[in-house]
C-alpha cells in the first residue's frame, strides 16, 4: 500500500506541473523564464545515469506540454492554436478526472 501511494504521489506531482506548465504557455506562449528555465534539463545524448534521470524528469515535468505547445501552435498558430490547446488541456482534465474516479472506486472496493 505504501509503494501504491508512492507512485500515486508521484504521477499526481508530475501532472500537477504539467498542467502548470500547459497554463503557463497558454498565457505567456513559448518564450518565457520558466520554459527556458525546465528546457535546459534535457540531454539529446544523456552520458550517464544524471543525464538520464533529468530527460525523465523534464518528459515527466514538462515535455508532453512542450511538445503539444509546439505542435499546436506550429499548426494553427496564433489564436485559433490558443484555443485548440486550452481544448486539449480541457479534454485531458475530463480525462483525468474519469480515471481519478475509476481509481478512486477501486480503492474503495478493496478497502471494504
Amino acid at each position: 500500500m505504501i509503494v501504491y501511494a508512492g507512485v500515486m504521489f508521484l504521477l499526481s506531482i508530475s501532472l500537477a506541473f504539467q498542467f502548470i506548465t500547459a497554463l503557463v504557455f497558454l498565457v505567456l506562449g513559448r518564450n518565457n523564464p520558466y520554459a527556458r528555465f525546465v528546457e535546459k534539463f534535457y540531454e539529446h545524448h544523456p552520458k550517464d545515469w544524471y543525464d538520464k534521470f533529468m530527460n525523465f524528469f523534464y518528459i515527466m515535468n514538462y515535455g508532453v506540454a512542450h511538445r503539444a505547445y509546439e505542435k499546436v501552435m506550429t499548426k494553427h498558430g496564433g489564436f485559433k492554436g490558443k484555443l485548440r490547446y486550452l481544448g486539449l488541456i480541457f479534454i485531458a482534465t475530463v480525462v483525468l478526472i474519469i480515471i481519478g474516479n475509476i481509481l478512486n472506486a477501486i480503492e474503495i472496493g478493496l478497502t471494504s
